[in-house]
């Protein structure tokens, strides 16, 4: 019987090594150190091992860098003078001496690139599984992967390099673009459109009915969803994530744009490219999300509304109007980010305001007795 890997991959994990100097060279980066430093594995500054590299972002975290069992180092070319100099005062001892060190302007990034580059590289064995059901008249692209127990409909079109791993479900007019990657159980309904390079991860749903219904006498009428789903280039989605295809025309997600798990996206939304969308965002229909926003976790938007280019919907927002380009908006009904946060620190005080408005009410009832009194 196989196993869960061998029924994922052909072949087992490769692992990847590479030299300071070649991860320097890759990253078009400065080094300190010994360039033949071998690196095979990635870890944060509380993980470290032989082999591994970590990074940091600023001069606070040095000495724990330093002092860390890390093969090499990831650090900000801001901190080049004070490498320099650490190496001149301690050329034998200086733990910088001894440790190389990657040098770039964006260590977070670099780190990244450098955990893509060590990740053991999987590889799918090319070709149709036997139990795999393609229909005659579809279109398979050269070097596609389709394993166990999927289906591809009618027509369907499966761009060059892509892999459908086990029990994805393709639907007839699907068009897959070349190098795109479905882990099990994705479900692509009839007609949905998906790009290039897009990779969408286990139980996600692209183009099921949109929400929609006329109600009348009391009954639901069900309004045919007749639109499609667009996924554009360069697309990540998570797991478990809706996106319901149009009532009339598309349901699209940009270029670039990254959907983290369980997020839903109704009918006739429009996202612009490079968008993020953590987890649990919620969408209405027809809602208009320009380039470059940010929705955090659990943000719910109504529908029609329209969020401008750049900006940043806090956790839990409540957006039940449109946002402006740029404006970082929190809270439930969402409001500008400083007026949310005035309001929380005020918030903190009301126990305090209430102990003393009861105090103020007693004085108060003391001295009406005393002035009746004096009546």
């Amino acid at each position: 019987m196989a196993t869960a890997t061998s029924a994922f991959y052909s072949t087992p994990l490769i692992p990847r090594s590479f030299t300071v100097g070649e991860i320097a060279r890759l990253l078009d980066a400065q080094y300190l150190g010994d360039p033949k430093t071998l690196i095979t594995g990635v870890a944060g500054l509380d993980a470290t091992a032989p082999g591994t590299i970590s990074f940091i972002e600023d001069e606070k975290l040095l000495a724990a860098a330093l002092s860390s069992s890390a093969s090499a180092i990831i650090a900000p070319t801001s901190m080049l003078e004070t490498l320099q100099n650490e190496v001149k005062r301690a050329p034998k001892r200086g733990a910088v001496a001894r440790k190389p060190m990657v040098l770039t302007l964006n260590p977070r990034l670099a780190f990244a690139k450098v955990m893509e580059l060590l990740q053991p590289v999987s590889l799918p064995e090319k070709g149709v599984h036997s139990t795999a059901v393609i229909e005659k008249d579809a279109h398979i692209g050269v070097g596609v992967t389709i394993r166990e127990g999927c289906y591809v409909g009618h027509h369907a079109h499966i761009g060059d390099g892509a892999v459908l791993y086990p029990h994805v479900i393709v639907g007839d007019g699907v068009q897959i673009g070349d190098a795109s990657v479905l882990f099990p159980s994705v479900v692509l309904y009839h007609h949905v459109h998906i790009g290039k390079r897009v990779r969408i991860h286990s139980g996600s749903v692209i183009g099921s009915d949109g929400f929609g219904y006329v109600s009348d006498g009391g009954q639901h009428h069900k309004v045919p969803q007749v639109g499609t789903v667009i996924i554009e280039d360069d697309v990540e989605i998570g797991a478990n994530v809706t996106i319901d295809r149009a009532t009339m025309g598309a349901t699209r997600v940009g270029e670039g744009t990254k959907i983290d798990n369980l997020v839903q996206i109704a009918h006739n939304v429009q996202i612009g490219r490079n968008c993020i969308l953590c987890g649990q965002v919620g969408l209405s229909g027809s809602v208009v999300v320009e380039d470059d926003v940010v929705m955090a976790g659990q943000a719910g938007l109504r529908d029609h509304v329209k969020i401008g280019k750049g900006a940043i919907l806090g956790a839990k927002a409540g957006i039940m109007a449109d946002v402006g380009a740029g404006e970082f908006v929190m809270g439930a009904p969402a409001v500008p980010q400083r007026e949310y946060m005035k309001t929380e620190a005020a918030s903190r005080k009301l126990p305090e305001m209430a102990r003393q408005l009861r105090r103020l009410e007693k004085m108060v009832e003391t001295l009406q007795l005393k002035l009746e009194e004096r009546d």
